[in-house]
């Protein structure tokens, strides 16, 4: 099955287009973090991206292929070096030494900082022309966010909401809530166990938590960076959720399907905001409230021509029906047929578990091979991260009426760039807004709360 390397080899493989041997060699690369007392916090947050993709090196050490230096210090190796300042502003990113400030800086825009200085890290000591484009300096202005005033100070309550994915990106999100005051009760949805390969990008999860649940595991394991928000872990998705407990106000959402996000907007939360990753070069955002005369999560997730090539893919691979891969999960029949066409599977050990799961463990050759394949390649640690941290940005958003739009798309080897922000319209032929039921539905339910 998938290890964590293999994951980080095979991303960068597709990236570099080259083999996945090469891709590991060039990820056997040792980085070491040398952080000024004052952004000790930040050293963390780069070093926790970093150590799950590259080795991160101790103080006691040999020299380093690559020293990072963070904050007002000097130097503990010959180098090269790559030096990373931050303030208020925002964070600048060079490969000769930058002045510094001794500003406090709130630990939430430290997160979003230690995402693109891990980038600008791993771009520099991978090397390679063919990674997305990273100039030096590189400069991100924290305006660029636009984040309310004040919302990053003010207490608030966070129940009504439903936490939809206990992946990458819903690991992201937690590890930036948690710099926030926050409080109330959380619900975490999510109806599969830990992969081999989730720890490369899953910050609250390691090998041990392997094969466990990933919601009771997420759940368990960000706790306690949460004294006033209780997290409550479900092992479903999220229309059962629904049928158990009624309608949601705001769904959170971080699941990795096109399919599954438009089956949720078919539950008809009152608010949903979105964040998803497209392998390792781009983060989208979305966010709207119900009733909408604009793009809605089914729009902005619509069908496109590859979801039915990624699925032929997988019935193939795997030996089954495209109908049953359309099923989202195996079911026993599926698993028996699949332990069929590979003896190596056992049927019980897949039973319950996510096609696009499977379909990475064992197809992981023909997923760097096709376009359908890349679709479920594993990001990066540092992308999931931004990730989460821009789900938060855009709750803050939301939370305080500041969403004039509803789409954005973030370069994570890049800096964000506000005015790319979007108001996209409704797809005409929506599987929910072309819905006339569905829409009056969302407009009866959900008028008054407006």
């Amino acid at each position: 099955m998938t290890t964590v390397g293999q994951e980080n080899a095979r991303m960068l493989a597709s990236l570099l287009g080259i083999e996945e041997a090469d891709a590991a060699k060039r990820l056997d690369k040792t980085v070491r973090i040398t952080a000024a007392s004052g952004r000790a916090g930040a050293g963390d947050e780069v070093r926790d991206l970093l150590d799950r993709t590259i080795r991160v090196a101790g103080s006691d050490e040999g020299e380093p292929d690559l020293e990072l230096v963070v904050g007002a210090v000097d130097p503990a190796t010959p180098g090269p070096h790559l030096y990373a300042s931050l303030n208020r502003r925002g964070v600048i990113v060079d490969t000769e030494p930058l002045h510094h400030s001794n500003e406090e800086i709130h630990p939430l825009l430290t997160a979003l900082a230690a995402c693109h200085v891990a980038a600008a890290a791993l771009h520099r000591v991978i090397g390679s022309s063919s990674l997305p484009r990273l100039g030096f300096p590189l400069s991100v202005d924290f305006a660029e966010l636009a984040i309310p005033e004040g919302s990053l100070t003010t207490p608030f309550d966070i129940s009504g909401a439903v936490l939809v994915g206990g992946g990458a990106v819903g690991n992201g999100f937690l590890r930036a809530l948690r710099h926030l005051q926050v409080r109330g009760t959380l619900p975490i949805v999510d109806p599969k166990v830990v992969g081999e390969g989730n720890p490369n990008r899953c910050l609250y999860f390691t090998s041990d938590h392997v094969g466990l649940p990933k919601a009771a595991t997420l759940a368990r394991s960000a706790q306690p960076d949460f004294p006033e928000l209780k997290l409550e872990p479900y092992a479903c998705t999220f229309g059962e959720l629904v049928a158990k407990t009624g309608l949601v106000d705001t769904a959170i959402v971080t699941v990795d399907s096109r399919r599954a996000r438009r089956s949720l907007q078919k539950e008809i939360p009152r608010r949903v905001i979105d964040a998803s990753t497209t392998d390792a070069r781009a983060v989208i955002v979305h966010s709207h409230s119900q009733p909408t005369d604009d793009a809605c999560l089914a729009c902005i997730y619509r069908h496109v021509p590859d979801e039915h090539a990624r699925e032929r893919s997988i019935a193939e691979g795997l030996g089954i029906d495209i109908e049953m891969v359309r099923e989202g999960f195996i079911s026993a029949d599926a698993a028996g047929r699949i332990a069929k066409a590979h003896p190596s599977v056992e049927a019980k050990a897949i039973a319950g578990k996510a096609y696009d799961t499977l379909f990475k463990e064992l197809c992981s050759a023909q997923a760097l091979l096709t376009p359908e394949g890349r679709q479920v390649l594993a990001p990066f640690a540092f992308v999931s991260a931004l990730a989460g941290v821009l789900l938060v940005v855009e709750l803050l958003r939301s939370n305080h009426h500041a969403a004039t739009t509803n789409y954005w798309t973030v370069d994570p080897w890049g800096a964000p760039i506000g005015r790319l922000r979007r108001l996209r319209p409704r797809v005409p032929d929506c599987e929910f807004c072309a819905d006339d039921d569905a829409s009056r539905l969302a407009q009866s339910l959900w008028e008054e709360a407006r």
